[in-house]
């Protein structure tokens, strides 16, 4: 790994020398950065005062922040160093570890290295994970590390921790064992995918786990299981999640809050929805009934109309929440008798 300006000169006379000297080349590959800039995109320099010691960072964010910073950068390109993107990273750290204690909380499971699944978000998910796994292995071939930082942590924040871990919450509080065999082995391949990158990281995570080898770096990588990919059953999910995206707007535009349940919800669509699907829109919405017209634009209009029962049921649920953040707040475990 090098910067350009090191390329023209210090690579170059190895390669000569090397030629001269064993007639072959002293590297396989090269991976270019272009130079470090300040916000202001000045070069980084002594004489101008303005550089930053990767000590300093290191001592401030950690070896890994630093780590997956300098691999999310485009080779050739520029960095413009920014310390406001190591807020993402660490919040990317802190979903991976919040999910191993929420396996190990929730279900006492140790690593599984395959899952099979129930509901279609589950089948969802693996989907979204297989073809993950298969983008990262060809990519970390053609040392398109940015290319990994991007669908790595896109996978973490959105897919599992934004969509799935919401959509599966009242499964989770129910125990289903399937959830918790899913969400572990989707834990599993991205500490996996993730090692090269964040070596301590996913070494820390990796251990409290109790996996099976000594070291994650001793594991062999992950291979996709293809059969598991549903390109279909992405793109209607990724339009179903549009729905949900539109109708909350909608909740957000009407001053309703998401556990106040509503009596329907008109959805505008052009295409089918399974129904495995439309029951994942009305729970997301909190809606009793879903009614489907047909439209060109994703469009969602709701039935605001309170009557005393889902009133009733709007007031069980906020008395619901309350106890639950008070349990929290002074102890509790879910087990312990009130």
């Amino acid at each position: 790994l090098e910067g350009t300006d090191q390329f023209r000169g210090w690579w170059n006379s190895q390669l000569i020398l090397s030629v001269i000297a064993f007639d072959r080349k002293p590297f396989k590959d090269i991976y270019v950065h272009g130079m470090v800039l300040d916000l202001g995109k000045k070069k980084m320099s002594k004489s101008l005062g303005n550089i930053v010691s990767p000590q300093d960072v290191i001592e401030k964010f950690g070896r890994d922040a630093m780590r997956y910073y300098m691999s999310s950068i485009q080779p050739g390109e520029n960095i413009g160093y920014d310390e406001s993107y190591f807020k993402e990273i660490n919040k990317f750290f802190t979903i991976l570890i919040n999910i191993k204690n929420l396996i190990q909380n929730e279900y006492g499971l140790k690593f599984m290295e395959k899952a099979d699944a129930k509901n279609i978000e589950d089948k969802w998910l693996l989907s979204r994970l297989e073809n993950l796994i298969n983008s990262a292995v060809e990519n970390y071939n053609k040392y398109l590390f940015y290319k990994n930082t991007e669908l790595i942590s896109n996978f973490v924040l959105n897919d599992l921790s934004r969509t799935y871990i919401q959509i599966v919450r009242e499964r989770i509080n129910e125990k289903d064992k399937n959830v918790g065999e899913v969400l572990n082995y989707a834990l599993n391949s991205i500490l996996l995918l993730s090692a090269p990158l964040i070596p301590y990281v996913s070494e820390y995570v990796y251990g409290k786990m109790n996996g099976k080898k000594e070291s994650i770096h001793l594991c062999e990588f992950p291979k996709p299981d293809k059969k598991k990919i549903d390109k279909k059953l992405e793109q209607e999910f990724e339009n179903a999640l549009k729905i949900i995206e539109a109708g909350l707007r909608e909740r957000d535009k009407a001053q309703f809050g998401l556990r106040w349940p509503l009596a329907k919800a008109v959805i505008s669509y052009e295409g089918k929805i399974r129904k495995e699907l439309v029951e994942v829109i009305k729970n997301q919405l909190n809606v009793k009934k879903i009614e489907i017209k047909k439209g060109k634009e994703i469009f969602v209009g709701l039935d605001t109309k309170i009557t005393p029962e889902l009133e009733a049921e709007g007031y069980a649920r906020e008395l619901s929440r309350q106890i639950q953040a008070f349990r929290k707040e002074i102890g509790l475990e879910k087990k312990d008798k009130v």
